[in-house]
């Protein structure tokens, strides 16, 4: 039974490999009503199980125009009874989408603000940032990473038949220390060797503050503009669109392929910058980075999403959730190859890389004492 579907599932997913679209959220939530049709001719397969598996590999095959919100997201998953290899497919679905703006329908009726505003916004992002995102009470939390890879239809320039999709390549968790104003590693995990802990994809760094100050620091010989209002979890939040040239980048890419052909670059940049109106949280941050064309590794991407946990009592803005892309352009690995239509070939079919990262349980770091003083003492049983 197992073996069918497997073989039911990849014939799916080649015969919609040409059917690629990119359509609106709208239009999701529209296919998502519609009943799901299964093939036919396996009835030994149960109905439920070929029909989650039809819907994931149309799921996959689809590209969004605009951002598939957590709050949509949620909602949908809550209004439909769907397979978990169906939930699965709309969260990289979601994922896929982070970039982009969310359906003007969701957008808040807010006039914009005038000029004033903006920049009184713009100091409070940067007071936030360098006074209270760097210096955090010191806490503990737990760093959960999940990667991804495959093609994608946003890679996919082959015009063959390729199998779509990402597929899950392995998770980790592990517990952060931020100390003094700095996210540091247990100095036990870090005398591991680099071999014992293999990484896959752009490994995200910086949530805490490095990379919210990278932006605003850059962003002073840039540009940034507010663009819309959005509606966040904790409130309106107003987006502001950027860009960083590359003589003022400090935004560091580096890469190597099987230990070899060693890349690093401070590329351009450009991105969205959500902030709360009152206090100046950054509440969202996405940065591309403007790769050239002979690059091993491109469509660098992050996304860090921000929102209030309590530490030791207190609530604080920290980072909630973190999205990290890249795409490996395969030819840079096999470069000493003589059959230049493999190579050419290879750079066709470009693997997309998705890490997800997941950042929970924070607690105070440090320590209780109690003091009991003028203690009674217990009255002792009369001898008899």
């Amino acid at each position: 039974m197992l073996r069918t579907l497997v073989l039911v599932t990849v014939a799916l997913a080649f015969q919609s490999a040409y059917a690629a679209e990119r359509i609106t959220v709208q239009q999701l939530e529209q296919r998502l009503a519609a009943p799901a049709s299964a093939a036919s001719d396996h009835s030994e397969v149960p109905l439920a199980v070929l029909q989650d598996a039809t819907l994931a590999v149309q799921i996959d095959n689809i590209q969004l125009s605009e951002r598939l919100t957590r709050a949509t997201l949620e909602r949908i998953l809550k209004e439909h009874s769907f397979g978990l290899r169906t939930q699965r497919e709309l969260q990289l679905l979601a994922d896929r989408s982070a970039l982009l703006d969310p359906p003007a329908s969701e957008l808040p009726d807010q006039p914009a603000p005038d000029l004033s505003q903006q920049q009184r916004m713009l100091d409070a992002a940067r007071a936030y940032v360098f006074q209270t995102l760097t210096h955090l009470p010191n806490f503990f939390a737990m760093r959960t990473a999940e990667r991804f890879s495959g093609i994608s239809p946003e890679v996919n320039q082959t015009g063959m038949p390729v199998h779509i999709g990402l597929y899950p390549r392995g998770a980790s968790t592990r517990e952060i220390t931020f100390r003094n104003g700095r996210e540091v590693i247990d100095p036990m995990k870090g005398q591991r060797p680099v071999q014992s802990m293999p990484q896959m994809g752009l490994e995200s760094w910086g949530e805490f503050g490095p990379e919210p100050a990278i932006v605003l620091v850059g962003v002073s010989t840039g540009t940034i503009a507010f663009h819309h209002w959005e509606q966040a979890s904790t409130g309106l939040a107003a987006v502001y669109r950027y860009s960083v040239p590359e003589q003022d980048s400090k935004y560091e890419v580096n890469y190597t392929c099987n230990g070899s052909n060693a890349f690093h670059a401070q590329p351009a940049y450009h991105g969205s910058l959500s902030i709360d109106p009152v206090s100046g949280a950054i509440l969202r941050l996405t940065l591309q980075a403007d790769s050239k064309a002979d690059d091993p590794i491109t469509h660098v991407a992050s996304v860090i999403e921000y929102g209030p946990v309590d530490i030791g009592g207190r609530t604080y803005i920290c980072p909630l959730h973190a999205l990290a892309f890249s795409v490996e352009e395969v030819s840079v690995c096999f470069r000493d190859l003589k059959d230049q239509a493999l190579v050419h070939n290879r750079t066709l079919v470009r693997p997309l890389i998705l890490n997800r990262t997941t950042f929970s349980d924070y607690h105070r770091l440090g320590s209780t004492h109690k003091i009991i003083t003028d203690v009674p003492e217990t009255p002792q049983e009369p001898k008899e």
